[in-house]
């Protein structure tokens, strides 16, 4: 793999640190009035442009930036070009800098067609390519190539995407019907498919994935998670998501979920999450178990406190729920409730035992 001083190949890594600060960004970005924006855009760029408009080799000179060391390691040079929002409906003459290895080319007019330059830079390791006319995320094969990122084009398709160190990939707000890729990529840690059209992730088979974004879609069901043991981060919010089937003990990994406006109503689908030894942050504003609708904009206010106490007596190893962490009194007060639940012999069936209680309060 390309050796370089950004670490930019996982991006989940980098979101580990800013976990507390995701929901306000995401209330942001799936906004529906953020989303109807984009849908905007979209129509708006995909109109025929008036005339064919080439990029010039000074003009890259003059948007580059990122003086870095060399991938052959024989000198310095810049790394990154920055050629965005300039009507582009050729970008050839940025092929001639073969030192790049950072290249964003969003808001202009490319197709993908015309974005095929940018694997003929050898050392090329990300792609940029927001609010273009991109039909497809194909590229031709580029050997270090680790991040693509293509939101809001009109991407109906990732079937024909392969490089062989690809990370990350980033296809949000666009018009993805199925999560399938005709070859396997098992250096995929990040995957992002927001606001798209999936309905059914049954067939993920990403051993290696970290983090798995796909909000704003039209999934059901979660049936198929349960083969991505080495799962992190599950970002599933604003489904139509009812039950939370497909969970197992092996995703021993897993810390953050984020269900917020989903479909579930009940605690005994809460519950299943108690197979997640890892599972530290769970989002269920907005859901009807938390007092909304599952729609987005009628979340409450507020976390019914009795509710709160109800889920960290399920689910003890919780440190947060939505953006509350559990205060010491909430602690107590669960484990006075799964006391309670011990004494008068109630058996919880999602946990299989009485044992299992008696050390979840062993762990508290």
């Amino acid at each position: 793999m390309l050796k370089s001083h950004f670490d930019i190949s996982q991006r989940g890594e980098a979101e580990e640190e800013v976990v507390e600060e995701e929901e306000e960004e995401e209330a942001a970005r799936s906004d529906s009035s953020v989303v109807e924006e984009a849908k905007k855009v979209t129509v708006l760029k995909t109109k025929p442009t008036s005339a064919e408009r080439k990029l010039n080799r000074s003009e890259v000179s003059v948007r580059q930036s990122v003086l870095g060391k060399t991938a052959d390691g024989d000198g310095y040079a810049f790394l990154k070009a920055t050629c965005t929002g300039m009507r582009l409906t050729d970008i050839s003459a940025i092929t001639s800098f073969k030192h790049l290895q950072f290249i964003d080319v969003s808001d202009n007019f490319l197709t993908t067609e015309a974005l095929q330059v940018v694997t003929k830079i050898p050392f090329l390791v990300l792609i940029h390519a927001d609010k273009n006319n991109l039909e497809s995320a194909y590229l031709k094969k580029s050997k270090y190539l680790q991040v693509i990122i293509m939101n809001n084009n009109t991407i109906s398709s990732v079937y024909d995407v392969y490089h062989p160190e690809l990370s990350t990939l980033e296809v949000g707000y666009n018009e993805i019907e199925k999560i399938d890729f005709r070859d396997r990529m098992p250096t995929l840690r990040c995957l992002d498919f927001r606001y798209n059209r999936i309905s059914d992730i049954s067939n993920l088979n990403f051993p290696n994935l970290d983090s798995l974004y796909l909000a704003g879609n039209k999934i059901t069901s979660l049936v198929g998670i349960e083969s991505l043991v080495n799962l992190r981060i599950l970002h599933v919010r604003n489904n139509p998501i009812k039950l939370l089937n497909g969970f197992i003990p092996d995703q021993t990994k897993l810390q953050y979920i984020n269900l917020r406006n989903c479909k579930v109503t009940t605690m005994t689908q809460v519950k299943k999450l108690q197979c997640l030894p890892a599972l530290e942050i769970i989002v269920l504003k907005g859901c009807p178990f938390m007092g909304g609708t599952g729609e987005e904009g009628t979340e409450v206010e507020e976390d019914d406190s009795e509710l709160r106490i109800e889920v960290l007596a399920a689910l003890p190893r919780l440190k947060r729920l939505n953006k509350g962490i559990f205060t010491p009194e909430e602690r107590s007060e669960a484990k006075t409730l799964m006391t309670q639940i011990l004494e008068e012999g109630e058996n919880a069936t999602e946990e299989g035992s009485e044992e299992a209680l008696e050390e979840d309060l062993n762990d508290m």
